[in-house]
C-alpha cells in the first residue's frame, strides 16, 4: 500500500469519526424535538372547613333577637352540636354578611318534601350574631354550620389525576421521564381533590398527563420558556 493511499484512507476515517461525534453530540436536541412537551404543577395548599348545610326561614322573637331555623338531613345531624358557628346566605342578602350560632336541635325528626323526594330532617335553630335593619322575618336563608376546625388540605386539579383498575395515579416528572405515581385522594372541592397519600410538596406533577405514558421520555417546559 502506497503512502498516498494510506494518507487518503486515514483522512476518510477521520472525516467519518468527526461526523459520528457530531451526530452523537447533536442527537439529544434532534430527539428532544419529537418528544411530548409537558408542563408541571405542584400540590396547592387550601384551607378547608367541614360544614353541614341546611335551609330555612328567618324569624324574630319578642325580645328582638333574630333566629333562623333550618332543616338538616338525618345523615348529617349527628355532626351538629350546640355552640357551633355558621355563616348565612340568602337571596335577600349577600353571602357571608351574617353569622350565627347553633342554639337548639330538635329532639325528633320529621319527614318533609325535598327537591326530589320526601326526606327525613331535623330542625336546627341558630341565633343570628350580627342582625341589622336589613333583615326581615320570613326571609329564606341557607346556613353552613362549621362542624370541625379549619385545616389545610393539599389539592391537585382534577385534570392531572388519572384512574384505572389499580386505582388513582398521576405522572411525575423525573429528569426527562414521566413516571407513574399511585395516589390516594380524599375530600373533593370545586377546583380539585385532596391528596392524602403518594405525593410530597416538592413533587413535580405533569399537568398534561394525556400526552405521556409510564417511563416515557418527555420535554419539560423550563422556567422562563
Amino acid at each position: 500500500m502506497s503512502i498516498k493511499n494510506t494518507i487518503f484512507k486515514t483522512a476518510v476515517i477521520a472525516v467519518i469519526l468527526a461526523a459520528g461525534w457530531f451526530a452523537v453530540f447533536n442527537m439529544p436536541k434532534t430527539v428532544e424535538s419529537f418528544l411530548p412537551v409537558v408542563r408541571t404543577v405542584e400540590l396547592t395548599p387550601a384551607e378547608y372547613t367541614r360544614t353541614v348545610s341546611g335551609v330555612g326561614v328567618i324569624s324574630q322573637d319578642a325580645e328582638n333577637s333574630w333566629f333562623v331555623t333550618v332543616s338538616v338531613g338525618e345523615s348529617d345531624i349527628n355532626k351538629v352540636e350546640a355552640g357551633q358557628s355558621a355563616s348565612l346566605s340568602g337571596a335577600a342578602f349577600d353571602d357571608g354578611i351574617y353569622t350565627a350560632t347553633v342554639r337548639d336541635i330538635a329532639d325528633v325528626a320529621v319527614r318533609r318534601q325535598g327537591e326530589y323526594a320526601l326526606e327525613t330532617v331535623v330542625e336546627v335553630t341558630l341565633r343570628i350574631d350580627n342582625p341589622d335593619d336589613k333583615l326581615r322575618p320570613g326571609y329564606s336563608a341557607r346556613a353552613e354550620i362549621k362542624t370541625a376546625p379549619a385545616r389545610t388540605l393539599f389539592i391537585l386539579p382534577y385534570s392531572v389525576i388519572l384512574q384505572d383498575n389499580a386505582g388513582e395515579y398521576v405522572y411525575l416528572l423525573s429528569g426527562n421521564k414521566a413516571v407513574r405515581q399511585d395516589i390516594l385522594t380524599g375530600i373533593e372541592l370545586s377546583d380539585g381533590a385532596e391528596v392524602i397519600l403518594g405525593l410530597s410538596e416538592d413533587d413535580q406533577i405533569i399537568a398534561n398527563p394525556d400526552r405521556v405514558s409510564d417511563n416515557a421520555l418527555v420535554t419539560p417546559v423550563r422556567e422562563g420558556d
